[in-house]
Order: structure tokens, then sequence, then C-alpha cells
């Protein structure tokens, strides 16, 4: 099995199956000030060599192995000269990452891109369709992901307005299943799935010194899904080119 432990802060945690059907981990570790990717090895965590600018934030990262090779998006951005976050999506985890659109969380998974601005919404953009998702009651969006082993499954982070705090759901679109997630009695922020094991961003001292931690307890609480999320889809004619939502 894995586990995240390193003593550097850590969070945004993924895991997803390789060729052999083997959990490898994914996550943000603080490098000099700065979050960066990084990945493991089996015996070590390894840095994902983005070549964006030195003082780049990297952050949010998705993966799956597909086609023979790892297949990573993530957002990055906040470099001198320009500040502006982007979602981008590596086709090996040493290739040159593409940019596909402005975005502060998000992911790709195959086809679909996923993405929001930090208030929202959250916009699935897939081939024949767009599914917005406003959430009125939303401050910030602080990751956007999903469960590789539901796919279907959204995992959002975020705080909610007027001292709401912070919150952690899973949504499930078409299907209008919204649920709270709570790890050891906090709300189960930025958390990965494998197996059923949970993952989570365990917060330590300030806001984001946080280390990742799994799941001592972990409780689902069912939410009505129309008082917190407005969902809307719409069709295409034609499927959407990469980058339309820039």
């Amino acid at each position: 099995m894995f586990d995240f432990t390193d003593t550097r802060y850590t969070h945004m945690p993924f895991v997803a199956a390789d060729a052999d059907s083997r959990p490898k981990p994914f996550c943000c570790i603080m490098n000099n000030g700065l979050w960066k990717l990084y990945h493991h090895t089996g015996s070590s965590w390894k840095r994902v060599k983005t070549g964006l600018p030195p003082d780049a934030t990297e952050c949010g990262p998705a993966a799956e192995f597909e086609d023979g090779m790892w297949k990573l998006s993530f957002i990055a951005g906040g470099w001198e000269g320009d500040r502006r976050f982007r979602l981008y999506r590596m086709y090996g985890l040493d290739s040159e990452p593409m940019i596909q659109g402005f975005a502060d969380v998000g992911f790709v998974r195959k086809n679909t891109v996923a993405y929001a601005p930090r208030r929202g919404p959250i916009v699935l953009v897939e081939p024949e369709r767009v599914i917005t998702l406003t959430i009125p009651s939303v401050a910030y969006l602080y990751r956007l992901s999903y469960d590789p082993q539901q796919p279907n499954r959204l995992l959002v982070s975020g705080e909610l307005k007027e001292e709401g705090g912070v919150f952690s759901w899973a949504y499930k679109p078409g299907l209008r299943e919204l649920t709270s997630l709570t790890a050891d009695g906090v709300a189960a922020y930025k958390c990965a799935f494998w197996q059923g094991d949970c993952f989570y961003a365990q917060r330590h001292e300030g806001f984001e010194d946080r280390r990742i931690a799994k799941a001592d307890t972990l409780e689902a609480t069912r939410l009505p899904a129309g008082d917190f999320i407005q969902e809307t889809e719409e069709h295409n004619g034609a499927s959407l080119a990469r980058g339309e939502f820039e």
C-alpha cells in the first residue's frame, strides 16, 4: 500500500491506478514557499517537471493512465508578469504542458474539461453538451476534482459565504446527488479516495499549513442538492474544440 507521509507541507492528494491496477499517488508539496506538483515513484516523491516559471504555483493534480502514458492535468499560475491561473494538461510526466484555458480550479479527464473561476460557476465541457453548476452560497472554490473509481462523482472543496466555513462536497451531475464529507470531525478538505480510504489535507497551523492524512473516520451526509446547486445543461450540435472556453 502507500501513504502520503512527508516532513514538508502537502495538500491536493490524488490517487489513480497504473497499468497494473496499482495505486499511484500525486500531490502538491511546499517547495521553497511555493506549491509544486509531485508524483510517487514507489519509493520516493519526485517533482513533476512542468517547465513553468520557477515562481509558479502548481496545484490540483488529476491523472489517469491511458494509451501507455500518464495523462496529468493541473492548475498553475501566479508568476511575476502574469498572475492569472490556467488549467493545463500533460501527455506524459515529462512532456510540455498544454494550456486548456483560464481557471482557478479544474481538471481534464478523457474528453471532459471541468473548470471554474474562484467564485464559480463550475462548467463541465463535454463533446456534445455543457453542464453548468451555479453555487450561490459559495464564497470561494479551492479545489475541483473527481473520484477515479466513480468518475461521475465530483469532489468540491471551498468556503461558504457569511462565515459558513470550509466545506467538502461530493456531487453527481445529472443525478443531482449532493453529499457533505467530514473526515475526523472536520470537512474533508481537498480530499481524494482510493478503495474506500479517504485522504485529505489536515490543518496544522495556518489555513494552508497542512499535511495529507488518511481519515480515521469518514462521515457522508446527504444534502438537498437543489438548496445548494443550480444545474443546467446545454446540448451542442457539434463537438467543442479544446480551449473553447478561454
